[in-house]
């Protein structure tokens, strides 16, 4: 047997690379984009944007509190709009749910969209967080009106 063969048994040599993280193909929505998707769709519509976020970030484990959060927060938004006098604004409803989703947002996640951003990740398009918006806000239109009709309120 010559010296000079390959040894069938020596491991195979390959060029070895640098493990990636998984964040090139990652796509997240930016925070302006839960902000309209809470605008148009109420803190529910945020609330299914973060969880998104959550889940591609693999921390798919904190959307319970996060629901529950969001539910939490439009429940009390139905109950103040309920309470307070008409003459306040309705504006005010919208710009509170905004801030108050935006600032949870950054709460949980506010660094690691940055660091993504920076990196030059991928976001989803603002268009799709209004389109989620819309249809959070069409399946709550079509939830009320159930209701109000049987209270009489319509």
């Amino acid at each position: 047997m010559s010296t000079e063969a390959e040894n069938p048994f020596q491991t195979p040599t390959a060029e070895l690379l640098a493990p990636t993280t998984g964040t090139e193909h990652l796509r997240l929505y930016s925070i302006p984009g839960i902000g309209i998707a809470t605008f148009f769709g109420t803190p529910l519509a945020g609330a299914y944007v973060i969880a998104a976020n959550l889940k591609a970030m693999g921390r798919g484990g904190e959307t319970g509190k996060l629901w529950a959060v969001s539910i939490g927060f439009f429940i009390a938004i139905i109950v103040a709009g309920a309470l307070l006098p008409e003459n306040v604004p309705a504006i005010v409803f919208g710009v509170v749910q905004v801030i108050a989703m935006n600032a949870y947002a950054r709460q949980l996640f506010g660094t690691q969209v940055d660091q993504h951003k920076i990196a030059n990740g991928a976001f989803f398009s603002l268009w799709r967080s209004v389109g989620i918006g819309l249809l959070f806000m069409l399946g709550f239109i079509v939830a009320m009106v159930p209701v109000l009709l049987l209270f009489g309120l319509v």
